[in-house]
């Protein structure tokens, strides 16, 4: 009997194949004084023109397009992937925060809610 699990899952789920395996190109289109901004290319489309975080918002982006799985980050022309990412719907959950008090990090996703200011007169 052959089984359709691999090791490594709790649940007994399936992991992703190399078959099933999405690719995203990532591509610098400007620098202003927050850093570097890239668009984010999915299937020869543009999903994102402009962000400092690909990798997280891809992943958010591709998540609410309905995909699941492991995810390759490639630049453009490069011979290997940059960041392998297993599982999207993970990754969709992070983000990385920067400020003064710290460097790069990795932390949870919190969604940007504009009514959470108020209009100063």
């Amino acid at each position: 009997m052959h089984n359709e699990t691999s090791l490594g899952r709790d649940d007994g789920a399936a992991m992703p194949s190399a078959a099933s395996t999405m690719k995203i190109i990532i591509l610098p289109v400007s620098l202003d004084k927050l850093g570097q901004n890239y668009s984010v290319v999915f299937q020869g489309k543009t999903i994102i023109s402009k962000t400092r975080n690909p990798t997280a918002n891809a992943c958010r982006r591709l998540v609410a397009l309905g995909h699941s799985g492991r995810l390759e980050v490639w630049g453009s022309g490069e011979h290997f992937a940059r960041l392998i990412i297993r599982d999207i719907e993970t990754a969709a959950c992070l983000t990385v925060s920067e400020n003064i008090a710290h460097g790069p990090r990795v932390t949870a996703y919190q969604p940007f809610i504009a009514q959470s200011f108020k209009e100063v007169a």
